[in-house]
This record gives structure tokens, sequence and C-alpha cells, in this order.
């Protein structure tokens, strides 16, 4: 991520090139930790619920992919249910878009957690730094902690005569 950064400050990549490479980054974490476990949402009229969904039990998880903004796109992506909760994950580079109050409304609309560069997470207000989510899990986490996150929330399920292992997002 740190030589992402550094080339896109030498000539800023467009758009939609920051955000298929946020992407990518976030699936090949997705590869690592769950590789049979998800799937990309590539539906047009459903895109703006998320990027990724992980299987899980009892509730599947959405994973809302933004780049170096948050904005307001990815308060309102996701389910915006805890019966299907949403993770944010992103290259998020401003600090001030986390602020206590407005990480409050991400809890409103079942985010259980927001992932974000160790650089900008330190910037947080100790307030944000210490929110917890609906399970008493810290909700913003180092951007590096994902894979490790999903391990941890694995379990093995049958489906049909397969089993498969999902996320349990009661663990997160």
């Amino acid at each position: 991520m740190p030589v992402l950064d550094s080339f896109n400050k030498e000539e800023l990549f467009s758009v939609s090139t920051t955000g298929t490479i946020s992407e990518r980054i976030c699936g090949w974490a997705l590869d690592a930790a769950l590789p049979d476990g998800y799937f990309r949402n590539t539906s047009n009229e459903d895109k703006w619920l998320g990027d990724y969904i992980m299987l899980g039990a009892p509730f599947n998880v959405v994973i809302s992919v933004k780049s170096y903004k948050a904005k307001e796109r990815l308060l309102v992506s996701g389910s915006g249910s805890l019966l299907v909760p949403t993770i944010g994950w992103g290259l998020f580079d401003d600090p001030t878009e986390f602020k206590l109050e407005r990480l409050k409304n991400y809890l409103y609309r079942g985010f259980i957690a927001i992932y974000m560069p160790k650089s900008t997470l330190k910037l947080l207000d100790s307030n944000s730094k210490k929110l917890e989510n609906t399970h008493k899990e810290i909700f913003i986490r180092p951007i590096e902690n994902l894979v490790s996150d999903i391990r941890k929330s694995k379990i093995k399920k049958k489906f049909g005569k397969t089993f498969i292992e999902v996320v349990n997002p009661k663990i997160f």
C-alpha cells in the first residue's frame, strides 16, 4: 500500500483505477482468509450493496470497499441491517471522516467493523479508537487485521454433502 500511495502522489490515478486497485487488494485478503467462502458482487442493480459477500452463519457479511475517501458512499453502502452486517474496508486517508458521532451512524446502519491503514487509524481521537461494535469488539481496525479477523471467525458448515468454511459475524 505505501508503494501504491507513492505512485498515486506522483501522478493521481483516476477514481475508477483507484477503486479497481482497492477492490483487488481486498480480494487478495479474502483469497488468503476464506478462499471458498465469498463471492464478488458483480450485479449492477445490487452494486450499492457492497463489493464482496462472505458466506456466513447465521448471517452473510457484506464488505464495502472504498479507496481513499469514505464520504457518504461508505455510510449508505451495505445492507443497512445487522441481519446482514457490513464491513467497511478502505485505504482511507482522512481521519476527520471518522469522528465518534459519525461512527455511531455506521453502527446504526449495521456495520460491524471498519478497516483502514494504521497511518490513518493512529490519527483518530481516542474515543473513536475505543468504540465497540454490537459484539463488544473494537469497531475501527488496522487494514492488516482483516485476514486474521476472518480466520478467527471461521466455522465449518455443511452445504449438501460438502463442508465449507464460512464466517460467524458475531465473532467480528
